[in-house]
């Protein structure tokens, strides 16, 4: 697994707005859709994104561009994966609402998909 930090921006804005902390078997990549379920939501609904860039924070031992001793790896220090706010079909009522509240809604990216859109409201 590969810990990973995910940095959801303002909605709107490339300002980091918070962050969450996740072990995730594959790196994902620019342009994937990410789907956070929280526990205070019935599945499927949860918090949209997209994700925009993907941060390596890398650390090595030497100070030099090269050496003429045995070279010496560097290691992972934080991997970070910067994404915009989206909504989908699975967005939740509050999501969306947030999102949507920030920024005009044809300026809201959501997910491409061709798949009935129930809002969560609808269901209780």
């Amino acid at each position: 697994m590969i810990k990973v930090c995910i940095v959801i921006r303002e909605p709107g804005r490339t300002n980091p707005d918070y962050s969450l902390d996740f072990s995730l078997p594959t790196l994902p990549r620019k342009g994937d859709y990410i789907s956070v379920q929280r526990p205070d939501k019935p599945r499927p609904w949860g918090e949209d994104m997209i994700v925009r860039e993907i941060w390596w924070r890398l650390d090595h031992p030497e100070t030099g561009g090269f050496s003429t001793e045995q070279p010496k790896a560097g290691t992972v220090h934080e991997i970070m994966i910067e994404c915009e706010p989206a909504t989908s079909p699975y967005s939740s009522d509050n999501w969306k609402k947030y999102v949507e509240g920030h920024r005009s809604s044809d300026e809201v990216p959501t997910f491409d998909i061709a798949r009935l859109d129930v809002r969560e409201s609808d269901l209780e």
